[in-house]
């Protein structure tokens, strides 16, 4: 899939689906009988349906869009759609995931361009690098070497690809960062802490957080979209102001469920900071207890009870470090996610069809594969390690 109009958001995007495989990408999207309507070139009104979804397009299928097709022949499938990049990447992962059975390759575009189409919207500063280098040609090359390889090394170094596009994953999409815990264990205070300025208020009134606030934010070097949350505590009404509180409350709930982190500050635990525990079979992302001082001393006095607990109002930049080697250790990630000239695998498509290359051995087979998963090389490009 190829985006004709500028990256960003907009009025309208313009994308077209380009080949036979673009074409069976379409047929998935939108079901069989409407593609074979769209095929007389008169513009139609389609719904587009989620990749999760749509061998079975049931009435629980997710809609992603609804969009106008027009078939330009020889050129593919033009579909305009509403101007959200978020919309613009679900559909690039869907018509990858649509076309698999039929090719590895995910649009009719070079692996570089989709990185070149990316980089406006870097969220932070190891994101854009990474682009950069993919859009100037790092995996191509690092491919062209590994090619000639033999097994066991071609294995490793899919492998670690693999680990890099991980790691690129967390870069692209900023995860989310939920702050959680009682009433006065110091939430505001450390999201504030975090984004260095007062976004939210701080008080020593419980309840005063009844909303959840989300900002972006950086940690280390990755940018995540933090969140605060309403404080937990035992509530005796439902209605009026408790009631916007229940409702607060129960937002937080939900929010953590659905995060990829969930820091829990805990004024009852004992340092250090830890990850708790989770079986296989207890959903939901990982939660790290962090020992919280809580917003009980406010005079910045130093007591033995303070002693390696998370304080960020007495000490912000202690708290900022505390926290972000805990988001690097729950979630595995190095400290420096940007590697110069290493080659990344971006889309989930890129990733699946290196890894179903792992025990292809011919230099030749390898070769045909890898140029159908990258697209065409750019042009002025050089072969062998260019």
């Amino acid at each position: 899939m190829r985006e004709l109009t500028p990256p960003g958001r907009g009025g309208v995007s313009v994308l077209r689906l380009e080949g036979a495989g673009g074409r069976a990408a379409f047929a998935r999207l939108v079901g069989a009988d409407a593609a074979r309507r769209a095929a007389d070139g008169v513009p139609r009104l389609v719904r587009l349906i989620g990749a999760a979804s749509v061998g079975a397009r049931s009435e629980a299928a997710e809609l992603l869009d609804v969009a106008l097709a027009i078939d330009r022949g020889a050129s593919g499938v033009e579909l305009h759609v509403h101007g959200s990049p978020p919309l613009v990447r679900a559909l690039a992962e869907a018509a990858g995931a649509a076309g698999a059975a039929g090719s590895t390759a995910t649009d009719a575009a070079s692996h570089e361009s989709r990185a070149l189409a990316r980089l406006p919207r870097a969220a932070c500063d190891a994101a854009a690098r990474t682009l950069l280098d993919q859009a100037e040609g790092a995996l191509r090359r690092e491919l062209d070497r590994l090619v000639l390889a033999p097994p066991a090394a071609w294995r490793a170094g899919l492998e670690a690809l693999a680990a890099r596009a991980r790691v690129a994953r967390v870069l692209l999409e900023p995860p989310v960062v939920v702050l959680a815990g009682p009433v006065n264990a110091g939430k505001s205070t450390l999201f504030n802490a975090l984004l260095g300025r007062r976004r939210v208020v701080e008080s020593d009134e419980p309840g005063t957080t009844r909303d959840a606030i989300r900002e972006p934010c950086l940690l280390g070097a990755y940018a995540v979209e933090l969140v605060d949350t309403a404080g937990e505590r035992a509530l005796a009404e439902a209605e009026g102001p408790a009631g916007v509180e229940a409702a607060g409350q129960r937002l937080a709930g939900e929010l953590a469920r659905g995060a990829a982190l969930v820091l829990r500050l805990d004024p009852d635990a004992a340092p250090p900071a830890r990850v708790e525990t989770r079986g296989a079979e207890v959903a939901g992302p990982p939660v790290v207890r962090l020992p919280a001082r809580g917003d009980l001393a406010r005079s910045g006095e130093r007591t033995a009870a303070a002693t390696g607990r998370l304080r960020p109002r007495e000490a912000p930049l202690e708290a900022r470090a505390l926290v972000e080697d805990a988001f690097h250790a729950a979630l595995g990630l190095p400290r420096a996610p940007w590697t110069p000239g290493a080659g990344v695998p971006l889309a989930p498509s890129e990733v699946a069809g290196l890894a179903a290359l792992a025990d292809v051995a011919p230099t030749a087979s390898r070769r045909i594969a890898l140029a159908e998963l990258l697209g065409p090389r750019p042009l002025g490009s050089a072969g062998g390690e260019g």
